[in-house]
């Protein structure tokens, strides 16, 4: 895999280092002594319009959480928490046993209100995220208001993290200075770019910051990162025109993925959901990590999930997500992918080796060779074999006696005639109609008498076919798939987006070099399905009809 150049798993501010920070210099003078966050929380609570000790600065937006569930815990106090959730909230509630309650989803994964509403009692914390980690749901402003209400009236607070408020571009919020019930959190790490430097604060009424001061360390945020938090704070009229592009970058993604049918789900942080099938997921992860993109698929309680955060230049992260969801080209390998040559090609194979050595070989044998790489021909698999036996047998003898078993003659019918189609009616018509908007391929070790004859047995016409006769070097060479990519070009323009089939060992290898998403087919063991993505494979199906869903 690519070394990772664009970090997309954990919504931080991938791509795009704040202007400030670029001229930022450390004072040092004054390292030795403890840090006092005072001065900062002070400036911080005069320019939100609140009052003095009405901002508690404290290690990463964690560190607010934390102190929430400690201080349920000192004081009995219960926590009502909608899912999905960002998973400090289930860490902690693992850490720290309190009484909680968790409510159910919707059937979007849009939080549900009645349930919240229903569950409401007093002496609990109501945990409301908007806009939501994971899903970017961000609540309506009457909403939250009710909700917020509502717990004032049953002697319940609300905790609020807007750890990903900046995104939402709101042009309607609440008046916080209204509520004595509310604590909100926000952070530096998301849209200011320092979840490196862990700052993260909270603000409500001072009566009820004072809960959460008393329980923080007293120096609990260092000297340096408050230096980096003031001037990050002295510049945050720079935040709004990032938040802006990554809004617009947001919606030319969602609308990527929305025309391939895989309905994000609605967002207003710098991140988007969405779900999709196992399959999809391995092919999403592996082909973004081969281009040095890391993005989220393991998600606690969501497990068809994948989340993409949005970086500022998507120049490369569309190109990656146009290659994973419309691919022009498909080329595939033939025996083993598109025709069942187990008792043909492998049976000849066998038999060869057996005519002249005298010896008994087994399919194990015959693969274990194979996945060795360089053995795409199966006449210089067969001669491999032979010699293995220590057996010198000239390779003029060996194709003779291989071809002779595959052709047959007047009185013997030929291992041909074993082959069996693999390919679906469905999957056929998809790929190969006339009408279909893919550029086609059958890129064969074959001679090219043969892959014509298995061309004519699938009753498919590609647009190129590239034989063992067309080409000066075999798979794992990839010569003959940059030869199908170089002609496809010409009707596609340069940047062609193509997928590769391939069953063996060297399809991976040729596939990769091309540049192609591999896709691995047909292995039947552990062993063969690593074999395969050790090659290059970023995804590894049991037969070539699954194409059909990734598609």
């Amino acid at each position: 895999m690519n070394k990772t150049e664009l970090k997309l798993d954990f919504n931080e501010r991938a791509d795009s280092q704040p202007a400030w920070l670029q001229s930022f210099q450390l004072q040092t003078q004054a390292l030795w002594r403890y840090p006092d966050r005072s001065a900062l929380e002070n400036r911080m609570a005069n320019d939100l319009g609140l009052a003095e000790g009405a901002v508690l600065l404290t290690n990463g937006g964690d560190e607010s959480i934390e102190l929430l569930y400690k201080n349920c815990k000192l004081n009995a106090e219960s926590l009502l928490v909608p899912e999905p959730c960002f998973s400090q909230y289930t860490h902690n509630q693992v850490v720290w046993q309190n009484d909680t309650i968790f409510t159910a989803a919707t059937a979007d994964l849009s939080i549900d209100v009645g349930a919240l509403k229903a569950n409401l009692r007093a002496k609990q914390w109501l945990i409301l995220t908007r806009p939501n980690n994971p899903t970017g749901e961000y609540l309506p402003v009457a909403v939250l208001e009710e909700l917020i209400e509502m717990a004032a009236a049953k002697g319940a607070w609300v905790f609020l993290d807007e750890a990903y408020v900046e995104f939402a571009n709101a042009a309607e919020t609440i008046d916080y200075t209204a509520y004595p019930n509310l604590i909100t959190l926000r952070t530096f790490s998301k849209a200011f770019g320092l979840a490196g430097a862990r700052i993260g604060y909270i603000f409500g009424q001072a009566e009820l910051v004072a809960k959460f001061r008393q329980l923080a360390m007293p120096f609990n945020v260092s000297n340096v990162n408050l230096q980096l938090a003031t001037a990050a704070w002295q510049a945050r009229g720079e935040i709004s025109p990032y938040c802006q592009r990554i809004a617009d970058n947001r919606a030319v993604v969602a609308q990527l993925l929305s025309d391939q049918g895989l309905a994000p789900y609605p967002s207003r942080g710098n991140f988007l959901l969405f779900e999709t099938s196992a399959e999809k997921k391995v092919l999403w992860a592996r082909v973004m990590a081969k281009y040095g993109i890391q993005i989220k698929t393991e998600l606690a309680g969501l497990p068809a999930a994948v989340r993409l955060t949005i970086p500022a230049d998507i120049s490369k992260f569309s190109q990656v997500m146009q290659l994973i969801l419309q691919p022009q080209l498909l080329a595939f390998d033939m025996d083993g992918v598109l025709i069942d040559t187990a008792m043909s090609y492998d049976q000849c194979i066998k038999r060869t080796v057996q005519q002249l050595t005298g010896q008994n070989i087994s399919q194990t044998d015959v693969e274990a060779v194979r996945a060795r790489g360089g053995f795409n021909n199966d006449w210089v698999l067969s001669a491999e074999l032979i010699a293995n036996q220590g057996v010198a047998v000239s390779f003029e003898q060996v194709v003779e006696t291989f071809q002779k078993l595959y052709n047959g003659d007047a009185e013997t019918a030929g291992l041909v005639e074993q082959e069996k189609q693999l390919l679906s009616n469905s999957l056929q018509q998809q790929v190969f109609d006339p009408d279909s908007p893919y550029c086609t391929a059958v890129v064969t070790g074959r001679p090219r008498a043969e892959a014509e004859h298995g061309v004519e047995k699938l009753q498919i016409k590609p647009d190129f076919i590239i034989s063992a006769d067309d080409v000066s070097q075999q798979k794992p060479d990839p010569e003959g798939l940059l030869a199908v990519i170089e002609a496809s070009s010409q009707q596609f323009g340069q940047g062609l987006r193509a997928w590769f089939c391939g069953d063996t060992v060297d399809d991976m290898q040729a596939g990769r070099q091309a540049g192609c998403v591999c896709i691995g087919i047909g292995a039947t063991t552990p062993e063969a399905v690593d074999n395969l993505y050790q090659a290059g494979a970023d995804i590894v199906l049991d037969n070539i009809n699954q194409l059909e869903a990734l598609l």
